[in-house]
């Protein structure tokens, strides 16, 4: 017997059948390792359609409670005040087509309606007063209606699908009672209609994917079979765990909603206490991974009969083994970390060695892949942070140009985030023939500051008014900033009101920089502080100085990150050098002062400054 052949016998045929045992086993361990992660990849778009739901009617539960605060606070609501605040509600949500104000009888306002709506159709806003609409139907009064009762005993709430009052189509409401001196005196509703909400129940990736929503009472709230919207599901045809399962899971059934087998997911929608089911046809999810398994065992048998061949023709030689862990040496400089050397079974050094590099890339493919986890980690948090980025930018004033059609004035402003999110903000809003700008700072920066911006622009908004002078209106936005506010996460802010015919204003500064008064070309500070931080001193005493400004001057507000952006020596820019670079451009227009004063920061410090820089300029023209 050739030594070539007890090679192949006791060499060769043993590590086939080996081999083959380990093909099968690693078959079955990869099919069922594929299975599980494809049915895990459609559990987790489930949930990230869920989490879009969620967010949506989260987003309008939010608006409804703060409509319904507001209501709460003002003494009396006049007709068009009524009709604007629904209109405002309907466009901050897109998920919402409609919204009321439902007087419970003898506390509206006296000639306004009793229960004004605001639908939208085509991107139209349209009103109507609902008690006539239903008196022209001659149906039950609204106090009657679903959408009113829920509410009416003072806690918010959910309705079922119905008719909805003006447009066609099933809808549901969200409800939320205002509260007056422990009554309630109306009640807010924004409707959802179910034929836009069926469309974002999709599975975008699954051709096949039909998505449901589940009420409490276990009947559909969405279906797309319409005729199917608030039956049983059991009497819909449904199988029985469609309402028994828990949220989070997954299941398999047979012969639903079509003839073949499908995967079903359960997702809870917390806000509204639904649960939406998505339905998966099994070969959408699993049809790929037969596919792949399919493909992976050819690449396997594939490799076993080349790595026999060569097994074959240089097993007797010694040179074959150094070769193959050269080839693993190469494998691994080219990228594949998890290369290992098989078939070596010497007990000399070169198994040895062949052992400890076997070692090396195995513990280099884990240090690798705990790498790639971290990586993926992060980026997961900066999807996040960019989309919270995104809405706080949404959040500032977007009109481009400011004030369209008020040609008395020119008004920019600028906001740059050190990190995602910032904590200075701008904003401005007009009553009338008087324009309110504000410039503010909170302490720090990231996602705490940028939380309290959006409650500290809330609160100016909410608590301005006609009859609020500035110093009141201050005042009032401390006192709730004081509120809540365990961690002392103070803002430091200007608020200018400034009349546009005239071109007097009233400023107030709560413990911020100095404004930049510009006039005749000559710029200086104006003034120092009239108050101590907002959030800080909950009875803090506010005052405030006035002025007025000529055709060309303007008022520049700014925050600390410009003037506390330091050269490479270390010495900052200040009040001083901002100042002496915007006296050259004192005549350019607002916009760009802005920017020039964000390049002067960046200009001083050499580079990207590590703070938050935001500027505004109001001139008068």
């Amino acid at each position: 017997m050739t030594l070539r052949l007890k090679f192949v016998l006791l060499v060769v045929l043993p590590l086939v059948v080996i081999f083959t045992l380990l093909a099968v086993m690693q078959f079955f361990a990869m099919r069922d390792a594929a299975m599980a992660a494809a049915e895990e990849h459609a559990l987790l778009l489930t949930q990230a359609t869920a989490r879009e739901i969620e967010g949506e009617l989260a987003k309008a539960v939010h608006v409804a409670n703060a409509g319904a605060a507001a209501l709460a606070e003002a003494h009396e609501v006049d007709g068009e005040r009524a009709w604007s605040l629904l209109e405002q509600l309907v466009e901050g949500v897109p998920l919402v087509e409609g919204a009321s104000i439902a007087w419970v009888p003898g506390h509206g306002a006296s000639g306004a309606p009793s229960a004004p709506y605001v639908w939208r159709r085509d991107d139209v806003l349209h009103r109507e007063d609902l008690k006539q609409a239903y008196e022209d139907s001659s149906g039950p009064p609204y106090t009657d209606r679903d959408w009113f009762t829920v509410a009416a005993g003072g806690e918010a709430g959910w309705t079922r699908p119905y008719d909805g009052p003006v447009f066609d189509g099933l809808l549901v409401s969200y409800s939320v009672p205002v509260i007056r001196r422990g009554e309630v005196v109306a009640v807010v509703s924004l409707d959802v209609p179910l034929v836009p909400l069926q469309k974002q129940l999709s599975i975008g990736e699954f051709e096949r994917a039909e998505g449901y929503l589940v009420g409490p009472d276990d009947r559909f709230i969405s279906n797309p079979n319409p005729s199917r919207i608030m039956q049983p599901v059991e009497a819909s045809g449904a199988p029985s765990l469609l309402a028994d399962a828990l949220p989070g899971t997954l299941r398999r059934v047979a012969d639903w909603p079509s003839n073949e087998p499908h995967i079903v997911a359960f997702e809870p929608i917390p806000t509204a206490d639904w649960v939406f089911a998505a339905a998966i046809a099994e070969d959408d999810v699993l049809g790929p991974v037969r596919r792949q398994l399919a493909w992976s065992v050819g690449v396997l048998i594939g490799g076993g009969l080349v790595m026999s061949l060569i097994v074959v023709s240089t097993g007797l030689r010694l040179t074959g083994d150094i070769r193959r862990l050269s080839g693993a040496v190469g494998r691994v400089r080219r990228g594949d970390f998890g290369a290992t050397v098989g078939g070596i079974l010497r007990r000399d050094e070169l198994g040895s060695l062949s052992r400890d590099f076997n070692d090396m890339t195995r513990q280099l493919a884990e240090t690798v892949q705990q790498a790639a986890d971290e990586q993926a980690a992060r980026q997961a948090v900066e999807r996040e942070l960019d989309v919270a980025a995104e809405i706080q930018q949404q959040m500032l004033p977007q009109e481009d140009p400011p004030l369209p059609g008020r040609r008395e004035v020119d008004l920019a402003a600028t906001n740059i985030a050190a990190r995602h999110v910032a904590g200075d903000f701008y904003d401005y809003w007009v009553r009338g023939d008087i324009l309110t700008v504000v410039l503010a700072d909170v302490a720090g920066s990231g996602m705490p500051a940028a939380l309290v911006m959006v409650r500290a622009m809330t609160l100016l908004r909410q608590n301005d008014g006609e009859d609020v002078s500035l110093v009141d209106l201050v005042s009032r936005t401390n006192a709730a900033l004081c509120n809540f506010n365990e961690r002392q996460l103070f803002v430091t802010g200007v608020i200018i009101r400034y009349e546009l015919p005239s071109g007097r204003w009233e400023l107030v500064s709560a413990g911020h920089l100095p404004a930049i008064r510009c006039t005749d070309g000559r710029l200086a500070e104006e003034g120092a502080s009239t108050g101590p931080l907002l959030g800080v001193v909950p009875d803090g005493r506010y005052e405030s100085r006035r002025g007025q400004l000529g055709c060309g001057d303007w008022l520049g507000l700014y925050t600390d990150g410009i003037t506390e952006a330091r050269s490479p020596e270390g010495a900052m820019l200040g009040t001083d050098g901002l100042m002496r670079g915007l006296e050259d451009h004192a005549g350019a227009s607002a916009a760009d002062l802005c920017q020039r004063g964000i390049a002067l920061a960046g200009d001083w410090h050499g580079g990207v400054v590590d703070d938050d820089l935001s500027m505004l300029v109001l001139r008068r023209r």
